[in-house]
């Protein structure tokens, strides 16, 4: 059935490009990525991804950053310009019950790509909106626990090794208000930082990138999360801005985040010297798919928003 899929969806997509060259093309008019069934599984993810870049390569690359424990691969998506100077760092389902971050992450995407050149009722194209930003996506840090997740242990947050990844970095490891001895569904950091196949290749990701902006997926609670305690005072107020300009476009309230936890945000700031946010989506865990199509469309503006802003301060 999966390869029938394929093979239909492909011939869809060729259809489709022919359609993007005479400037016709509306993504809402055809759904790569479904957004009909809450669970949005890897493989789901993998096919979509190949389906995307087909006919895109010119904006649309991707490879695997690593392989699991289980034998996934984290995939990391460029998308934009691949030659920018500004590259902003987009990461989601970092923690396995937050699987939504990724179909949301999937569905803007395909929004951005089958509509890249296609101008939008003011005229403006979204290559003009990305021009000097190439987006780094990391649409499913977790893939091994987002499996476990679909299969039934629905609470998990953690890796195939019971580590929570978001607890993993060295920035404040160790502390924080929940913190597991061992193993388990949520909050173990881990034997050290950094013990995580996932979380190195995150690390080595950042030492091999300047990144001028991140934006990390998670749910729920519709909240934006910025800054940490250990920002430098230009960090933090760049931190504070992109809160309040994403709440501008989203409307999710803010709440500054403090004392490092172990958290990829934490690290992030450190060793790119650049702002993030967290985006909490949804009022459950996992969200449910009734609650998508408002998530989506407070969210859609977000990237060409930040990416305008940090084109200008950059």
């Amino acid at each position: 059935m999966r390869y029938f899929r394929n093979f239909v969806v492909s011939s869809i997509v060729i259809i489709l490009m022919f359609f993007c060259s005479a400037g016709n093309c509306y993504a809402t008019d055809f759904i790569i990525v479904d957004v009909s069934q809450q669970l949005y599984s890897y493989e789901s993810l993998c096919e979509d991804m190949v389906l995307l870049t087909l006919g895109h390569e010119d904006i649309m690359s991707y490879e695997s950053r690593a392989i699991t424990s289980q034998g996934r691969n984290v995939w990391l998506i460029k998308f934009g310009d691949f030659q920018a100077e500004n590259k902003i760092l987009i990461t989601a389902s970092i923690h396995a019950r937050e699987y939504m971050s990724s179909q949301l992450v999937m569905r803007m995407l395909e929004e951005y790509v089958l509509n890249y050149d296609v101008p939008n009722s003011d005229g403006i194209t979204y290559r003009q909106c990305f021009a000097n930003t190439c987006f780094y996506i990391l649409p499913m840090v977790n893939p091994d626990g987002v499996t476990i997740c679909q299969n039934g242990t629905k609470s998990i947050k953690a890796n195939a090794n019971g580590v929570d990844l978001n607890r993993n970095f060295p920035l404040g490891f160790g502390d924080g208000p929940r913190v597991a001895s061992v193993p388990g569904l949520a909050y173990y950091p881990g034997v050290s930082p950094l013990s995580e196949l996932e979380t190195q290749a995150m690390a080595i990701l950042l030492n091999e990138n300047d990144f001028c902006a991140g934006i990390n997926y998670h749910s729920m609670g519709n909240i934006i999360y910025y800054g940490a305690s250990t920002n430098t005072p230009e960090v933090a107020e760049g931190c504070k801005k992109m809160a309040d300009l994403v709440h501008a476009i989203n409307g999710y309230r803010r709440e500054y985040c403090g004392n490092a936890i172990g958290s990829f945000a934490d690290y992030f700031g450190t060793v790119e010297m650049a702002p993030s946010v967290t985006i909490e989506i949804g009022t459950a865990n996992p969200v449910p798919i009734s609650q998508f199509s408002g998530i989506y469309a407070k969210n859609l503006p977000v990237w060409p928003i930040v990416a305008a802003t940090s084109s200008l301060t950059n």
